[in-house]
């Protein structure tokens, strides 16, 4: 085949060095005759050889050239390439997927937070019952010793009597406060469902916040409704004019989201600005001298920390 032999085997009777598969297709089509020679040969005759270590086969013609090495090199790279992009997009979905179970977490714990919270409303609410139910049995004359034996029976009737009136009477103003709870009136003011779903949109307001952790989650109107205090999960607060259209105050300095930001005293240009982070602190903000005169000089606008509380140990919301 002028190859170099991928299964080599040698004659017993010549010493010749053959390829295995076309030795034995010779000899199915010559009698069991070995090659250039009238001797017979059979499968016994042959012994295989094994070369340690194996022999390396020559390059393919196909890259004894320059263009055929280029060639190759570019399909390699295409190869490369194509393995990338698979790659990046595995790592986008693992991504996301990450980011779905971090939010279903943060969730969990936000609903694990409030009940324990109700738990402990709860407790303390059991706790006080029972402290007003000791102190009445306490208030309850105790009879003397010498009259025990005819007494006994009717002074336990009347404070069985008592603490189940007391409890019947806890019972009933329960009832009470839980019917007003849910019959509440409805403020006159309070715009009705049928007028929200006419109201149209007056304006729309781009991004405030930095692109890289987007999202608003507290928004706070001053008295005016022409300042826009807004929290955000870049961890900063913004201040924004309706008048101008413009950012007149960026509030930095929590190191996670803001989770809640208000105005105090009604808002407005001088007023104070209070702050809420998952960091755990709680910041107060005043605004500047400048803030009074809007629209002459917005770089110079804007509030600065005052006070800072960092008792919790907890997300403040």
């Amino acid at each position: 085949s002028g190859e170099a032999p991928a299964e080599p085997v040698v004659s017993t009777k010549t010493g010749r060095v053959y390829e295995k598969r076309l030795l034995q297709k010779y000899l199915d089509e010559n009698h069991q005759r070995e090659p250039q020679t009238d001797h017979e040969l059979s499968s016994d005759d042959v012994i295989p050889i094994h070369g340690d270590p194996p022999t390396v086969k020559p390059r393919p013609p196909t890259l004894t050239s320059i263009p055929a090495l280029l060639s190759t090199f570019q399909n390699e790279w295409d190869a490369l390439v194509l393995e990338t992009f698979s790659l990046k997009q595995q790592y986008q979905q693992v991504r996301q997927e990450l980011s779905q179970a971090l939010y279903q977490n943060d969730a969990a714990c936000r609903v694990v937070a409030r009940l324990m919270k109700e738990r402990d409303d709860a407790r303390q609410a059991l706790a006080t019952l029972q402290a007003q139910v000791s102190a009445f049995e306490a208030s309850v004359p105790q009879p003397s010793k010498p009259d025990v034996m005819d007494v006994d029976a009717g002074e336990e009737s009347v404070v069985v009597d008592a603490v189940q009136a007391y409890y019947e009477k806890a019972a009933e103003t329960a009832k009470t406060l839980s019917k007003s709870r849910v019959k509440r009136e409805v403020p006159a003011d309070l715009t009705s469902a049928d007028a929200w779903k006419t109201a149209k949109e007056s304006a729309t307001i781009g991004s405030l916040h930095t692109t890289t952790k987007p999202g608003i989650i507290s928004l706070d109107l001053d008295q005016s409704a022409a300042l826009l205090l807004t929290g955000g999960n870049d961890n900063h607060a913004e201040v924004y004019s309706r008048t101008t259209d413009t950012v007149i105050g960026t509030l930095k300095g929590h190191t996670k989201r803001v989770t809640s930001a208000l105005w105090l005293a009604g808002g407005g240009l001088s007023a104070s600005i209070i702050t809420a982070s998952a960091d755990k602190s709680v910041r107060l903000w005043t605004a500047k001298p400048a803030n009074s005169e809007e629209g002459k000089d917005v770089r110079s606008m804007g509030w600065t920390k005052k006070n800072i509380i960092k008792h919790h140990t907890s997300e403040v919301v």
